[in-house]
């Protein structure tokens, strides 16, 4: 395996991206028109200007101000115009950790002052001591400006604080026109990223004071903000009412030219098959090059942790070191199958960690099937703070039955749209072998209680088999995700559904099948009766299948009042005895029509 690793940092250009060079090759999200446009629109705009770049931690943004700045102080490099633009690079995120509010707000005017005078002290042609001077006249009123406001007894500027900062203005703009000579076409771009880092009232007041005291002429701030983040901002400071009536307005009042990070379409095969082939995984060539493959990774990362570049590096740079863990233990080289496996493993780890754990603790068929029934996820306690953190909890259920679907597709090696245990033993291998779970792998308890109940049916009953094989396993009471099986003993396994006991299955050696049902007979004939009659047939041996339970049977282990009797179901066309077995299901999960209905229909009989 490779040595190198992928960074989860943006990329950094030192050339200008020429046409034809070969730093362009790194774009494989396709950003490049997007900031050739961008730099165009900033070689050619009125200043002031405020251009906000919008979009999630992750999207690219840093990237794109990469593309147009270059390296810090490179001359050549990035798409700007080193001759007409000077570029100052400055992070509040630093600033952050040890002021607040207004200081905070002082703290990064002064800061960023700096930064213009460092940035031009060495131009051609401009006077440096003249600089210093009016950089100095800045300085000095900002500082008083920091002491004047420390005397204030609440977060807030006086009318001297303000006069101050007034004539701060005044002194900025006199140093961005060293450069930015009026008259030119010159400017100095300020680029701002991580506002979102930033808490949001601060990063509100930070957006207001570059629109109030430094959004001067021949300056371009290009901010990396988020409309949310700004609507927060304004809910913090003004209250939900007001943000709700004003937020929009206040935005467009201080971001001149917003830009949506393009996240929809970025070409994320192309990217994650760049990633593949420089991470160095076994095989990663022959993934990359095949479309059957690619889309495979496109539709679970699509699902999972979504189009952030940075989290589908995240998980990319996961993959490698788990590999690398594989490959320490002696393991052989995963295959294209199990790599597809483990990169699913750390997607839904990277992104529902709470689903991994639930997973990592019993990783069983049983625990597949359950995480892809949303009913099942809405009654998951570990899953509370998942629903809480996504502000679409429908488009989060889906998104999560869309990932179980498609690794469904990778297991399902008959192709019979289920997940037996021996097609599961891959993923149990993959978690194994990388040391994501010490968990071996277990039969199903429902395999397991089957197993049993054939071991017991030492005549070779037909009846038995011919229930099981062509019935039982076909009905929603063995493939529905909603039924648990909780084996008791070695003797009967419960049948529960969400969370409710609804009957029980006993194995003996005189009786290789007893199914109990967890209701009184007369209910479940009740239920029984309406079935048929949405049937529009009676069968009245049908209405037979289920008795008391009596004698012996009563003080069998297992639970339930009522007896299957299966006897008559062998002797059925499948497909219908498969569909009673369904109804009883319903019945039992208390879905059944209300006893005013059957009586109103008893009532029309007679």
């Amino acid at each position: 395996m490779s040595d190198h690793g992928l960074r989860e940092a943006p990329l950094t250009f030192r050339s200008s991206l020429a046409a034809g060079h070969s730093e362009r090759e790194s774009d494989t999200l396709r950003l490049l028109p997007y900031a050739e446009a961008l730099a165009e629109f900033v070689h050619d705009c009125e200043t002031p200007m405020t251009i906000g770049v919008q979009g999630e931690w992750g999207s690219g943004k840093t990237s794109l101000f990469n593309m147009l700045r270059g390296v810090d102080g490179g001359q050549a490099s990035g798409l700007l115009d080193a001759d007409q633009c000077r570029t100052v690079n400055f992070d509040t995120w630093p600033y952050s950790q040890f002021n607040d509010g207004n200081g905070l707000v002082l703290a990064c005017m002064q800061a960023l002052a700096r930064k213009v005078r460092a940035r031009l002290a060495d131009q051609p042609g401009i006077d440096s001591a003249s600089l210093q001077t009016t950089f100095e006249a800045a300085e000095s009123r900002l500082q008083e400006a920091r002491r004047e406001t420390a005397r204030l007894p609440e977060d807030g500027l006086s009318a001297d604080v303000s006069a101050l900062l007034l004539h701060f203005r005044d002194e900025f703009a006199a140093l961005v026109a060293y450069w930015a000579v009026p008259g030119s076409d010159r400017r100095v771009v300020v680029f701002i990223d991580d506002l979102d880092r930033v808490h949001p009232n601060e990063a509100l007041l930070l957006l207001e004071a570059i629109k109030n005291f430094l959004d001067v002429p021949g300056c371009v701030f290009v901010l990396a903000v988020d409309f949310d983040v700004v609507q927060q901002g304004v809910a913090e400071k003004l209250g939900e009412r007001a943000q709700r009536a004003r937020g929009k307005a206040l935005y467009d009042r201080l971001i001149q030219l917003p830009f949506v990070m393009p996240v929809a379409s970025y070409d994320l095969q192309s990217y994650i098959s760049g990633l593949l082939l420089q991470s160095g995984i076994p095989g990663a060539g022959e993934i990359a090059q095949s479309e059957a493959d690619m889309d495979y990774l496109h539709r679970i990362a699509l699902c999972t942790v979504g189009r952030s570049p940075r989290n589908i590096k995240r998980v990319m740079n996961y993959t490698r070191l788990l590999l690398a863990i594989r490959d320490r233990r002696g393991s052989s080289p995963p295959g294209q199958h199990d790599a597809h496996i483990l990169f699913a493993l750390v997607c839904m780890q990277i992104a529902w960690p709470e689903l991994f754990r639930h997973f990592v603790h019993d990783p069983s068929v049983d625990t597949v099937t359950s995480l892809h029934n949303w009913t099942f996820l809405e009654r998951m306690p570990e899953a509370a703070q998942l629903f809480e953190r996504e502000a679409d909890a429908e488009l989060l259920k889906n998104n999560i039955a869309s990932f179980f679907d498609t690794l469904f597709g990778l297991l399902d090696q008959n192709g019979d749209g289920q997940i037996e245990q021996r097609e599961l033993t891959p993923v149990l291998e993959v978690m194994a072998q990388t040391c994501m779970t010490a968990v071996a792998s277990r039969e199903r308890p429902r395999e397991q209680f089957m197993r049993r109940v054939r071991e017991n049916n030492v005549d070779n009953d037909p009846l038995v088999e011919t229930f099981l094989d062509k019935v039982y396993t076909k009905s929603i009471w063995y493939l529905g995700s909603e039924c648990r099986y909780r084996l008791t003993g070695s003797r009967y396994v419960n049948i529960i559904c969400h969370g409710q006991q609804i009957g029980s299955l006993v194995t003996l050696r005189n009786q290789p099948l007893v199914f109990r049902l967890a209701m009184p007979p007369g209910k479940v004939l009740r239920g029984l009766k309406a079935y048929w009659k949405s049937k529009h047939e009676v069968h009245s041996e049908a209405i037979t299948f289920t008795r008391s339970v009596f004698g012996k049977e009563a003080s069998m282990t297992g639970f339930g009042d009522t007896v299957v009797d299966y006897s008559h179901m062998t002797n059925m066309p499948a497909i219908e005895a498969i569909a009673l077995l369904n109804a009883l299901f319903r019945i039992a999960t208390g879905d059944e029509l209300p006893e005013w209905e059957l009586e109103r229909d008893e009532g029309k009989k007679k």
